[in-house]
């Protein structure tokens, strides 16, 4: 099983939103934990309904920031237990009849508030009983080595975590990438990084689990790195057959689209009959489509890696006043490759109608008109 824990910092943006759709494509998790929503339910089936899980819950107090929102797919087998605004408890059992629980955890941010984290875990605690996994954001950190800032770290919180962890028998699993998970994307001196989000488990669960891994992944979207927990080797390919050729909606977003249109339906066929020449109309406009479009079909796979890469080594590197404009220039066009790439397989997926946002379009004057 994999799950995925994200603090997305916001998915009332589209931007935010194309990056989640990306990574649930990419990465297929069958539960997915989200903090700092900002939305509340409605907000949530507004934003992102794309986002296709058969289960939810969606935490958010009236008039506040944060929410949280636990997705999960139908073949899950998963039982909500409790919640509050900083962690939600469920029980999960797996297909040969294993009980475990998962706690879903966002620590206070606040330093004045930080022991309300601990006693949160201790409390959590007591509803426990056999193995135990905990993920997300704690908000702080264990080691001195998981910060990098020219500040010092905070040895006082650093010690009350691992007390607060001692305490509910829960050793950290470690990780797979790059170590900070947090990135306060500002230059020079001021930036700072920390590895704020992870996960913990009971000596139970890392024996039902010996193989788990951990991957920090990367988004562009937030100042948070996505976490990608894999319980076990998953694997399989899709089967893909002959594809027919049929208009491509992603198409339209390029302004050359009806330049090859028009010029296509110009030319004169002299066919016998107006039927005849409309015909032959279509069959040459179809092809000069397919061999215009047939760079442009398929999402660009290749520059969205390539893109993606060059954004993530911006984020890692030094950050200065030039490498955060070049991020800010690279995100931008990895978003309009998202966009592409989402109205691609939208179509696939026999969407009706995908909203571009408001695009100003000679499209969309002409379908509104």
């Amino acid at each position: 099983m994999k799950l995925l824990s994200w603090n997305c910092q916001g998915l009332g943006n589209p931007w935010t939103v194309r990056s989640l759709r990306k990574l649930v494509k990419d990465q297929a998790p069958k539960v997915c934990f989200l903090m700092e929503t900002r939305l509340d339910k409605e907000g949530y089936d507004k934003h992102c309904k794309e986002v296709h899980f058969q289960n939810k819950l969606i935490v958010k107090r009236p008039n506040s920031g944060g929410g949280l929102a636990l997705l999960w797919s139908k073949e899950v087998n998963l039982d909500v237990i409790n919640y509050t605004d900083n962690h939600i408890l469920a029980k999960m059992v797996e297909e040969d009849g294993f009980v475990w629980y998962l706690t879903c955890f966002y620590g206070w941010p606040d330093a004045s508030q930080k022991q309300k984290s601990w006693a949160l875990l201790k409390h959590l605690s007591t509803f426990v009983q056999g193995p135990w996994m905990c993920i997300g954001d704690f908000n702080t950190i264990l080691h001195s080595s998981e910060k990098q800032s020219s500040h010092p770290p905070p040895y006082k919180q650093m010690d009350d975590f691992r007390e607060a962890l001692d305490l509910c028998n829960l050793v950290d699993m470690g990780f797979n990438g790059y170590p900070f998970t947090w990135n306060n994307k500002r230059p020079g001196i001021a930036n700072t990084r920390e590895r704020l989000d992870r996960a913990v488990a009971n000596l139970e669960w890392r024996v039902k689990f010996p193989t788990s891994t951990l991957i920090h992944l990367f988004s562009h979207a937030s100042d948070h790195s996505p976490l990608l927990l894999q319980t076990s080797d998953e694997g399989g390919l899709r089967n893909r057959g002959v594809q027919s050729f049929k208009f491509e909606e992603k198409w339209l977003l390029w302004e050359e689209c009806e330049k090859i249109v028009a010029e296509a339906w110009s030319k004169d066929w002299r066919a016998p009959t107006s039927l005849a020449n409309t015909k032959e109309k279509i069959g040459h406009c179809g092809a000069e489509l397919l061999a215009w479009g047939s760079s442009r079909t398929h999402p660009n796979a290749k520059e969205i890696k390539r893109l993606q890469k060059h954004v993530e080594q911006l984020s890692v590197g030094v950050m200065t006043e030039e490498s955060k404009a070049e991020f800010l220039v690279a995100s931008k066009k990895l978003d309009d490759l998202f966009l592409k790439q989402e109205i691609y397989w939208a179509q696939r997926s026999r969407v009706n109608w995908l909203k571009h946002g408001d695009r100003n379009t000679k499209f969309f004057h002409s379908k509104a008109s």
